[in-house]
């Protein structure tokens, strides 16, 4: 019989512990941090392995073998944070303060917790599970805050042999509430967006400020810039969204039922559009996102500039194609003094499958811990290190299986980042369950 409070007091230790190692990204220096998972991982058992991709970066996997009869599972967190500045946070963020029900600092969402309920629930499987069909592969990377190439892309590099999965389970979104009303809804990532970004370059002539011509490059680059943001007004409903709005329906009362179950009716899309998009998580779901970044031009008061600057972040739904994007780009700009520059373009990566034993399981075991949840398929605005395995045609899920608001998910890279312990210990049980269903 599993002691899910003793669990509890382990996770919130264990996490409080690690979230005082300051692997932050960049620089990174994840190596302590996987130092700190080697030491707890040798104490249970088990044999790790760390590869050095760079000094002082590491990544770590660590193997619980089954018979082979199935093919592994891994179990992937990032062990490198984002900054925090201590002066804004009401604790210390790298303190790993236990209060009030939470562990507090930066990386308790994203995504130490994480770690540590994979751990503990890999060791609970190696007590209570003898008989596995599969490995399990525990898998902490570096690098994930800055792309993956120290990390996760250096790994299914340089070391595809030792990790090849049938699934992968990520982060990417969580279990919600209050969001779309009482009932959690747990949103699995199984797709993300495509990253796209481009430097607007504006030529034009230089001039005294006291002297105004049509050749100024921050006015050119302002009107280019008013014609492309249009962009961000254009809508369309992805297969992987509409499948998630379809099932949540089923939660809403009528009229709202109604709606979202029909929501692939484009009369109806349109109608409700304005509502969902007044989230902006929602909105960047149902459409091609572009993001004014940075803007540079001129030098001196008194001088009209030859030329400007704008770096715009985009973010491609899934079935889009990023030559024609910008082709369409150019077309809409319309303006042979604006050059595009790619600064960063993502390689394509599939969607996960929803009809599969691993998401079949996942949802049948959350509805069971949590009774009155429903689960559905999620596209990430954002990008996460599922996309390397996607590449590679794995399926890939992404969710931390805890339960918060839309006043925590706030705290998600912001402000006094915390998870309570009830979510520790939920999490940590959700991972087991699942885990145990799919070694049977």
């Amino acid at each position: 019989m599993i002691d899910w409070n003793t669990i509890q007091n382990e996770a919130a230790q264990l996490l409080s512990d690690y979230i005082k190692i300051k692997s932050i990204n960049p620089p990174g220096n994840e190596q302590q941090a996987a130092d700190y998972l080697t030491n707890l991982l040798r104490k249970l058992g088990f044999e790790p392995q760390v590869f050095i991709p760079a000094p002082n970066r590491a990544n770590l996997i660590a193997r619980l073998p089954g018979n082979n009869s199935k093919k592994p599972i891994i179990l992937y967190h990032h062990m490198d944070v984002v900054e925090a500045d201590p002066q804004c946070w009401s604790c210390d963020p790298f303190g790993g303060e236990i209060r009030d029900g939470f562990v507090w600092g930066r990386g308790t969402l994203d995504m130490k917790c994480m770690g540590i309920m994979q751990l503990l629930a890999l060791d609970l499987l190696q007590q209570h599970v003898p008989n596995r069909k599969r490995d399990i592969i525990f898998m902490a990377v570096s690098d994930e805050e800055a792309g993956g190439s120290f990390g996760t892309g250096w790994m299914v590099e340089n070391h595809w042999s030792d990790i090849e999965p049938e699934y992968v389970w990520d982060e990417g979104s969580f279990g919600m509430q209050d969001l779309f009303g009482p009932t959690p809804v747990f949103m699995v990532s199984v797709a993300e967006k495509g990253s796209l970004w481009i430097k607007l370059i504006a030529h034009g002539k230089p001039g005294h400020g006291g002297m105004p011509h049509d050749e100024n490059a921050a006015a050119i680059l302002l009107k280019a810039l008013d014609r492309v943001l249009t962009l961000n007004s254009k809508y369309d409903l992805h297969p992987i969204p509409k499948l998630m709005f379809q099932k949540i329906g089923s939660i809403l009362p009528f009229p709202k039922s109604f709606l979202l179950k029909n929501i692939h009716n484009p009369f109806i899309f349109r109608l409700v559009q304005p509502t969902l998009s007044a989230n902006t998580s929602v909105a960047a779901m149902l459409k091609d996102t572009l993001s004014l970044t940075v803007l540079r031009a001129g030098a001196k008061e008194n001088v009209i500039p030859e030329r400007a600057e704008a770096t715009l972040d985009i973010r491609l739904l899934p079935n889009r194609d990023p030559e024609l994007f910008i082709r369409n780009l150019k077309t809409l700009i319309a303006d042979e003094r604006i050059e595009i520059e790619i600064i960063h373009l993502s390689e394509p990566s599939s969607t996960t499958e929803v009809n599969t034993e691993f998401y079949s399981v996942l949802s049948s075991v959350l509805q069971k811990l949590v009774p009155k949840s429903i689960t559905v398929p999620l596209l990430t605005p954002g990008a996460t290190d599922s996309c390397y395995f996607r590449r590679k045609g794995i399926n890939s899920y992404g969710l931390i299986p805890i339960i918060i608001n839309p006043g925590e998910i706030a705290r998600f890279h912001g402000i006094d980042e915390r998870i309570s312990l009830e979510n520790l210990r939920m999490g940590t049980q959700i991972i087991f369950e699942v885990l145990k269903k799919l070694c049977e």
